[in-house]
């Protein structure tokens, strides 16, 4: 079994958990690290030795549940801020609902940690669900909201992935090592980030604007408007490698419908995963770019050229802007907003 975790990286300890745990499965897991850390891909694989209950045909369920769709799993993502209770009640009944194909049922819910007030209608149906339904809960944290679901759970825990393994590891896939060191350095622990980055020519020169979009800032309301048109442009251009990515594997789905017969809901599925990892993407990019701001006021304290309460202040609004990030904000007002504090 071991080999179905080859592809997690830097998460020893979860991946023992995890082969122990297909061994005798409990009802509920709760995976609670950074979504960079692999939870999500964890989650499938996971799912795909729990569906492989009869040792039948596991490269089957493997291909399948790693690519979303696989007739017995089901991944609900958040379809806004935060999970929302008809969300909640949907997943208690699909809970309640026999598989499609075999004798067991996955549901994988993300972002569990912004579960709010929807949490207790979930509480039951994650201590009790029917013998055929396992969950699996991501979280990056316990929150408040989240303590009393964890406690009826297994919790696995996943941990940012150190940027000398993400190095490594891009160095083996045949990246290039100066792109493989700068890719890991900003990744913030995410191997799917650094593969982003390490395949994308232009995430070292978007690096150097966000670093120098100060120096075109001179205090006018103006002029901090052009200055954020310039982040978003950057930002609308980050998005090429991975809409090539995308492509590419929009054909392969349609070679492997062609191939095996498996058509179904697979383009939907696919569609609407390109559609958050575009959204995350944007994300992303935007903490990188304020990673760089932050790098370099950070260079500048040290080298004594910038007055320390305008350090201060603007890694203060920087912080704010990052926090923001986490409520859908308005991306051309909050960019707006960040450019006028930093123009102080």
């Amino acid at each position: 079994m071991s080999s179905l975790f080859d592809t997690i990286t830097g998460q020893p300890r979860a991946v023992l958990m995890l082969q122990a745990a297909l061994i005798n499965p409990v009802p509920a897991y709760l995976f609670v690290g950074p979504s960079g850390a692999g939870t999500r891909n964890a989650a499938r694989l996971f799912a795909a030795g729990l569906l492989n209950d009869k040792n039948n045909d596991q490269e089957r369920h493997q291909r399948l549940a790693t690519a979303e769709e696989h007739p017995d799993l089901v991944i609900v993502d958040r379809s806004g801020a935060f999970v929302t209770a008809e969300q909640a009640r949907d997943i208690v009944r699909t809970a309640s609902t026999s598989p499609i194909e075999g004798n067991r049922k996955v549901i994988v819910v993300t972002d569990l940690h912004l579960i709010r007030d929807a949490g207790p209608m979930l509480l039951k149906s994650i201590e009790e669900p029917p013998l055929s339904t396992f969950f699996v809960l991501l979280a990056d944290e316990i929150s408040s909201d989240l303590v009393t679901i964890a406690s009826r759970c297994l919790q696995i825990e996943f941990v940012s992935i150190p940027a000398s393994e993400l190095e490594k590891l891009l160095i083996e896939e045949g990246v290039d090592p100066d792109r493989a060191r700068f890719a890991s350095q900003i990744a913030d622990g995410s191997i799917d980030r650094a593969r982003i980055l390490a395949s994308d020519d232009g995430a070292l020169n978007r690096w150097n604007a966000w670093s120098q979009i100060r120096e075109r800032l001179n205090g006018s309301g103006g002029n901090a408007a052009l200055a954020a048109d310039l982040v978003l442009e950057l930002i609308d251009s980050s998005a090429g490698p991975m809409e090539t990515k995308h492509s590419e594997e929009k054909l392969a789905l349609d070679e492997r419908a062609e191939r095996f017969g498996e058509r179904g809901a697979g383009r939907t599925t696919l569609d609407d995963r390109h559609k958050r990892e575009l959204r995350r993407l944007r994300t992303d990019e935007f903490l990188m770019g304020f990673s760089a701001l932050g790098a370099a006021i950070r260079q500048e304290i040290s080298d004594q050229t910038i007055d320390s309460q305008k350090a201060i202040r603007s890694l203060t609004a920087i912080q704010k802007a990052s926090q923001n990030l986490r409520r859908n904000p308005n991306e051309k007002l909050m960019t707006q907003h960040l450019m006028l504090e930093l123009s102080d």
